[in-house]
């Protein structure tokens, strides 16, 4: 089953706050999601129906962003060259 994605959108995460969500749904239901940002401002990734594999590879793409991040702060310290 693919996601449900409700909309094209593209996040820029700056330096939001991260936090997770768990309990029960509107319905009672078991739910956990992955909130960025905060009131009006915010967008969730939702896992209540996903596999603990689909939610560790979610955490593997987070570690490789954490890495690209590191990366690019390091490059930026660098004098440009024409």
């Amino acid at each position: 089953m693919g996601p449900d994605i409700y909309g094209a959108l593209t996040v820029d995460l700056n330096d939001a706050p991260i936090r997770t969500e768990t309990g029960r749904d509107l319905f009672g239901k078991p739910m956990a999601r992955l909130i960025i940002g905060d009131n009006l401002h915010s967008i969730a990734i939702t896992v209540s129906n996903s596999t603990p594999a689909k939610v560790a590879e979610l955490a593997e793409a987070a570690a490789q962003l954490a890495a690209c991040a590191e990366q690019m702060a390091r490059l930026a310290t660098l004098p440009e060259v024409a």
